[in-house]
């Protein structure tokens, strides 16, 4: 095993302590389609091969990244149980972010038969992306209401008072 010759507590503390690895690949489905909706519409605005590679290009990254992403997200959900809170909007988040893998993947398709950056296929392929850009935005927000909302994925952690009333450079606790 890995663990038997790299020392991963030290070495990487945050993934040790990671619930499960789910949010290793969340950003990456999402930095790369979002930054395709900006990418695409700009390479057709100012009629640039150079952009519309890039669109397509983190178009297709972020469609291979989802499937990782998509079987991380079932193996959470899985260990998380069905009466955990906020288990409800799990659902909704995996409805979401399936719906925009699916939609990345007719994008990605399109992308690779339409070259044009002008004309009906090139903005079908355009209302397609920012179909999946806001699809991915509102499957995210889930995400992160599940986050920050109810912890989910996140250890219970005693909190470290070691600093109550101690001075950090003026503000104290």
């Amino acid at each position: 095993m890995l663990a038997d010759f790299l020392p991963m507590d030290s070495l990487l503390p945050g993934l040790s302590a990671a619930l499960d690895l789910h949010p290793l690949f969340v950003h990456f489905p999402v930095a790369f389609w979002l930054a395709a909706a900006g990418l695409l519409p700009l390479a057709m605005l100012r009629d640039d091969e150079r952009l519309a590679h890039a669109g397509r290009l983190v178009l297709w990254l972020g469609t291979g990244a989802a499937a990782l992403t998509v079987l991380t997200g079932y193996l959470a959900a899985d260990r998380m149980g069905h009466d955990a809170p906020g288990h409800d909007l799990v659902h909704v988040h995996r409805n979401f972010m399936l719906g925009a893998t699916a939609t990345a993947a007719v994008a990605s398709a399109l992308a690779w038969k339409v070259r044009e950056r002008r004309g009906p296929a090139a903005t079908a392929l355009l209302v397609v992306v920012l179909g999946l850009a806001a699809v991915t935005s509102l499957g995210a927000d889930r995400g992160a209401h599940l986050v920050f909302g109810y912890g989910m994925g996140v250890a219970d952690a005693p909190v470290d008072d070691h600093g109550a009333g101690h001075d950090h450079g003026g503000h104290s606790h």
